[in-house]
Formats: structure tokens, C-alpha cells, sequence
């Protein structure tokens, strides 16, 4: 076992006090800087630097960042939730740890995308059905994980089936979270 135990605090938003949303801060016990490579692998993280020993994942909603001996986790309903999140963490980073035999490290970071790569991609009808009100403008919120791809409904219309794969393929080989992109409505 790498990490045994944790101090949790709850932090508001830095930048909006009003938020309905907290974050959690994570003091670790431990060191994990010798699974981070581990976890970039099997996580398919989104950023990973290996000389600072900083991976940033999306999961589940939450983005986290894992350093040597900290984690923060965004966009939490209360501190009920940071814990339940945070025991998940606890035990994939145990479980990775205990496996690491098995799994090739992945010391590289994922392309970061801007929204004009994502753009090409998308049908570009400004249909707004997605919510926002330019493609444009949903690509920038897609990035930023503030909407799903699934929300793009002319994408999954079977029209546009040539761009829908080339951007599951560009997302996926940049980390982004490809479990929502089952290619069901």
C-alpha cells in the first residue's frame, strides 16, 4: 500500500465565493510521485508533467490534480463527496501502485487542444440545439469540460459520421474522458 492516509479541507472557488460548488485540498501521507506515471497511463491524463510531478485527469465530473503529496479535486456538492471521491482515488492509487508491474509508465502529456482544432471538427451549422450560441462557443466550453460532446446533436446525427469519429479520435488521444462517447443518442 503507497498512500495510507489523508487530511481533507474544503475550499470555496478562488475566483467566484458564490459558487454552488467546492473544491477539496488533499494533504497526502505520502509521497506518490512513483505512481503518477503509472496513473498517467491508465487515467489517459490530461496533462502530465513529469519533471514537476503534476497529472491532471477529468473524472467523473471533477478535474484533479495529483502531486507528490497533494490532491485537489473541483466542482464537489460538500464534504461528503470530496470523501467518497477522495476514497476512490485512495484505492486507484493503491490499486495502480500494487499493479504497477504490469503497466507501462506514460511519462508524456496529451496535445493540449484549442477550440480551433476542435471547430474543424464540429458541423458548423450554429444550430445552437447544443445550448450555446455558436459551435465556436460550444468548443471552448467543451475544452474547458463544462459540456459534453454528446450535446452536439447534429454531430450524432449519422450526417456528419466522418467528423464525429476524427473528434472522439482527437479527444480520446488527448485525454478527454471517452466513456460518454458510445456513439448512442
Amino acid at each position: 500500500m503507497l498512500l495510507r492516509d489523508y487530511q481533507l479541507r474544503i475550499v470555496l472557488p478562488e475566483c467566484n465565493f458564490s459558487a454552488e460548488k467546492v473544491n477539496a485540498i488533499v494533504r497526502l501521507s505520502e509521497d506518490i510521485s512513483e505512481v503518477l506515471p503509472y496513473l498517467n497511463r491508465t487515467l489517459k491524463g490530461l496533462h502530465y508533467i513529469d519533471q514537476s510531478k503534476i497529472l491532471t485527469v477529468k473524472m467523473e465530473g471533477h478535474l484533479v490534480t495529483f502531486r507528490p503529496k497533494e490532491i485537489a479535486i473541483t466542482k464537489l456538492e460538500d464534504e461528503k463527496e470530496a470523501r467518497e471521491v477522495m476514497e476512490k482515488l485512495k484505492r486507484m492509487i493503491n490499486e495502480t501502485y500494487e499493479n504497477r508491474n504490469q503497466i507501462e509508465p506514460d511519462y508524456t502529456s496529451a496535445k493540449e487542444l484549442k477550440s480551433a482544432d476542435v471547430i474543424k471538427l464540429l458541423p458548423n451549422t450554429n444550430c445552437k440545439e447544443c445550448g450555446e450560441r455558436s459551435c465556436f462557443a460550444f468548443a471552448y466550453k467543451l475544452l474547458r469540460h463544462e459540456t459534453t460532446i454528446r450535446k452536439c446533436h447534429s454531430l450524432f446525427s449519422g450526417k456528419y459520421e466522418d467528423k464525429k469519429k476524427a473528434l472522439l479520435n482527437l479527444l480520446s488521444s488527448s485525454g478527454y474522458d471517452t466513456d460518454i462517447f458510445d456513439g448512442s443518442n
